[in-house]
């Protein structure tokens, strides 16, 4: 899949707008596909199948779901500054100016915490969907995992600590 760099527009409406035309394009289609594929199984009496596409499906979301955690916050703190989303079919990345440090940090927190919101959403639907209700409780803990790990929103993170940003050493979700 082709990857695709949007500059976001100022203002948190049309950022919002951008960012779904985004990925609608990028992750709509695997995201559409798999919930069909998951819904003819289920039709179909494969009911583990089912759930387990739908995990699939969920999984991509959450992807979607964390960068507009990111998108959000950011428009909120600097609802004029510069940022580019870059996508492809599997992953996604906010690149940003950097800010104030509890700005920063509260930016950077915001993508992996915001499969929480997906995940309380789906727990209700526990009795009818559990392995999903499961699945997103999971999904939503990995991404809040992700501010331990040693990955670009932990980069982003101790980044914010740390200013001036060294030079050599920027993040890859902040423009220099």
């Amino acid at each position: 899949m082709r990857r695709v760099q949007v500059e976001i527009p100022v203002g948190l409406g049309p950022a919002l707008r951008c960012a779904s035309l985004v990925f609608a394009r990028t992750h709509g289609w695997p995201i559409g596909a798999l919930a069909l594929i998951a819904l003819g199984a289920g039709l179909l009496g494969f009911v583990v199948a089912a759930h387990g596409i739908a995990l699939l499906a969920l999984g991509m979301t959450a992807t979607v779901v964390h960068e507009f955690g990111h998108l959000i916050a950011y428009r909120v703190a600097a609802p004029n500054r510069g940022a580019v989303l870059e996508c492809d079919g599997l992953l996604a990345a906010l690149h940003r100016a950097p800010l104030a440090r509890r700005a920063d940090r509260a930016v950077t927190a915001a993508g992996p915490l915001a499969p929480l919101s997906l995940a309380a959403v789906l727990v209700p639907l526990g009795g009818a969907l559990p392995a999903e209700a499961v699945g997103a409780v999971l999904i939503a803990g990995s991404h809040a995992m992700s501010l331990a790990l040693p990955t670009a929103d932990r980069l982003a993170w101790r980044q914010a600590g740390e200013r001036p940003t060294p030079r050599g050493g920027e993040s890859p979700t902040l423009l220099a």
